[in-house]
């Protein structure tokens, strides 16, 4: 299931992706970023992951979102209490323009900062 919340920055979309991540809920970022993109330059997200794991369907449909805003998205945050994530996003970070970082639950803070930098 996926929510769309609030963000602190004009320039940043905020997801919370619970359960088992589907293509549907990638689609969902993808018009997101597409219609952020008709206001601005550059897109920042915030993917706040409560999931198990993630279909097939939806990484191929990661990858392809990815490739499509290979030059507007700017950073990608993904907060999570998993750990298996967090080494999942250091191996997605290789094979990206834009920077993915991970960050725990309780250091969200830091990664509303991390936007800041550069």
């Amino acid at each position: 299931m996926i929510k769309q919340i609030d963000s602190l920055r004009v320039d940043t979309l905020v997801y919370e992706l619970d359960e088992f991540i589907t293509k549907e809920e990638i689609i969902i970022i993808d018009e997101g970023i597409e219609f952020m993109l008709s206001e601005i330059d550059k897109v920042n997200l915030m993917i706040c992951i409560n999931a198990k794991g993630e279909s097939f369907g939806a990484f191929i449909k990661e990858f392809q979102v990815g490739m499509k805003y290979w030059n507007k998205i700017n950073k990608i945050a993904y907060v999570a209490d998993k750990k298996h994530w967090k080494t999942l996003v250091a191996l997605d970070n290789l094979f990206t323009k834009f920077k993915e970082k991970y960050f725990d639950i309780d250091d969200m803070d830091n990664a509303w900062k991390w936007f800041k930098e550069d």
